[in-house]
């Protein structure tokens, strides 16, 4: 797609008004409970739940190091006999700052001690919860950076802190709800129990989350390293906009991206000093050279004999059409939005009740009714002043939760742009050879036998891809070798051959029977017998009886790609490759 159907909310400065943008920084607090049950082994894996928690920490550590990320991250023991502050059991491993192989060492080194039974921070001292979560605050006040999601993940497996009173857990209460009006999200991570029991979160957690999700507790590092993702990165939002329904009736939305690559940021520095280097442009005027103003500065356009002039002031103007917002048109069935007419990567739609109050309550009316009538709400979105807006269709997503009660899909609106009719062109397609009846039903005979009954895409991963991730994981954190990936995409050509080999046999004789020829399009060519050719014909002397043909796909080969012109003569071919070989 062209870069005019980019996503228009993002790159952008913050407004006011009716439509602000969000610092995209994340700013996340990881805080891992030492009591006595976080620190016993588990008798199966004889891993204790302490450094689990430090194991899916680390590992986000290492996903945000090796992407290039600029959040923020910080870890918090507590229940440690050393402090940070001055407040009892409450120590500050990690400061909030961006992830370096500093602190994924320190997490390392940390978690090795806590295997090996050595706590040099101590463990199982009383802490309140309130101490907690001011400590948490004041990291999230301090930080020079300005964030525009800040959360508190707490790894524990105590449903209530020990020697707690009601007076604690009312300052408790108080200061978390205090935090979530300054926009401080707590989510609590439950680990597996010593007893086997439920992870009570009604017993004190509740009242710091009113809106918890109560999820089941797990031991397995990478399942809890997916579940510290999905609640680090769920809450990344670009934006905030009106949504007009209708001239008497707007509600507050916020613009999410679910996917999206990081802005790259391009810095130009000098050849001599390798300092960054600004650049400054000015306008100066041809008679005697001097700098103009800005509002000195006019545009002009020819109509007809006679020149218009336009101010600055003039062209912002004419490009505004509409004010920024949402605006609803109308709606229409959901199938008449086909594959086609995504016209761009969409932006994910959820409410906000920062501006109007009851925000919420109706965009849930206004999804669950679309979801339940199969219907999509069009809509003309102008993402910000002096652009002209684009028509959009808004396609509800309900809130989807898997057997751990883990959220895989969140509730809101996918808001994509819809192209315009000279945008969708039709393709011709040159006619394909049909195959016979006995084709078919081999075919499916073959496809039936080797279909899987639970495939997942997820359950195989690029070998490539991870490939290159380790690497970038050794050089960032200076490793001596890099791990090798297994390819779990190769076939088990034994099992195929064990479940179809029949069938295989019969489809190989009904598609390819004998005498089968395969058309000379559809060969490969043969890079190895023209490179042959040509580089003995060089060493006789005799490279000049070579064919323009063979000539010309020596050329293609890999490993000489020369750029010659498809119309290129004999002669030059033969002087391309001689100088080629030397």
């Amino acid at each position: 797609m062209d870069s005019e159907f980019g996503d228009p909310f993002e790159n952008e400065v913050e407004e006011g008004g009716s439509f602000s943008f969000i610092s995209s920084l994340n700013g996340t607090l990881c805080v891992v409970d030492c009591s006595e049950e976080m620190l016993v082994k588990d008798s199966e894996t004889g891993v204790s739940r302490a450094v689990l928690a430090l194991e899916a920490i680390k590992a986000t550590y290492c996903n945000k190091l090796i992407s290039g990320s600029l959040d923020h991250l910080g870890v918090i023991l507590c229940g440690t006999d050393t402090k940070t502050n001055d407040y009892d059991g409450i120590h500050v491993l990690l400061p909030l700052d961006t992830p370096d192989k500093n602190c994924v060492e320190v997490l390392q080194k940390t978690s090795n001690e806590f295997t090996a039974g050595k706590f040099q921070f101590g463990r199982g001292q009383v802490y309140s919860p309130y101490h907690l979560l001011w400590t948490c605050n004041s990291i999230f006040t301090s930080c020079v950076k300005k964030l525009g999601t800040r959360l508190v993940m707490i790894f524990t497996n105590v449903s209530e802190p020990h020697n707690l009173d009601a007076k604690t857990r009312q300052l408790a209460t108080t200061k978390a709800r205090d935090m979530s009006e300054l926009g401080i999200t707590i989510s609590i991570i439950p680990l597996p129990t010593l007893d086997g029991s439920q992870f009570d979160v009604e017993k004190f957690y509740s009242a710091l989350v009113p809106d918890h999700e109560v999820t089941n507790p797990t031991n397995d590092i990478e399942d809890l390293s997916m579940r510290v993702h999905r609640r680090e990165s769920k809450v990344r939002m670009t934006a905030s906009i009106n949504f007009v329904v209708n001239p008497e009736l707007t509600i507050g939305v916020q613009c999410c991206n679910l996917f999206g690559e990081p802005a790259a940021k391009h810095i130009n520095l000098c050849s001599k000093t390798n300092q960054p280097v600004v650049t400054v442009s000015s306008v100066v005027r041809e008679t005697d050279r001097s700098v103009l103003l800005p509002h000195e500065v006019y545009k002009s356009c020819k109509f007809g004999s006679e020149t218009v002039i336009f101010s600055k002031d003039d062209v912002e103007q004419m490009k505004v059409r509409s004010d920024k917002g949402i605006y609803l048109i109308g709606f229409r069935p959901a199938g008449d939005i086909k594959f086609h007419h995504v016209a761009g990567k969409s932006t994910f739609i959820r409410p906000s009740e920062t501006v109007f109050n009851g925000s919420t309550d109706f965009f849930v009316a206004l999804l669950t009714r679309l979801q339940a009538r199969e219907k999509v709400g069009l809509v003309h979105c102008v993402p910000r002043e002096g652009t002209p807006g684009y028509i959009g269709a808004l396609i509800p997503q309900l809130e989807e939760r898997d057997e751990d009660n883990e959220q895989i899909r969140p509730m809101g609106f996918h808001l994509i742009r819809l192209p315009f009719a000279d945008d969708i062109r039709k393709l011709n397609y040159e006619p394909s050879i049909e195959p016979n009846p006995a084709q078919v039903d081999a075919a499916k005979s073959l496809i039936l036998k080797l279909k899987a009954k639970q495939f997942s895409a997820n359950l195989l991963d690029n070998p490539e891809v991870m490939q290159f991730n380790k690497t970038l994981e050794a050089i960032a954190l200076e490793k001596d070798r890099i791990e090798e990936t297994e390819d779990s995409t190769k076939p088990d050509v034994e099992s195929m051959n064990k479940r179809a080999g029949k069938e295989m046999s019969k489809f190989n004789d009904v598609a390819f029977p004998a005498g089968y020829s395969i058309p000379d399009e559809c060969k490969k060519p043969d890079y190895k017998r023209v490179i042959t050719l040509v580089q003995n014909r060089n060493r006789e002397g005799t490279l000049a009886k070579v064919s323009v043909a063979d000539l010309k796909l020596y050329c293609q080969a890999p490993g000489v790609r020369l750029k010659v012109p498809s119309n290129a003569k004999k002669g030059d071919l033969v002087d391309a490759v001689k100088k080629f070989l030397g």
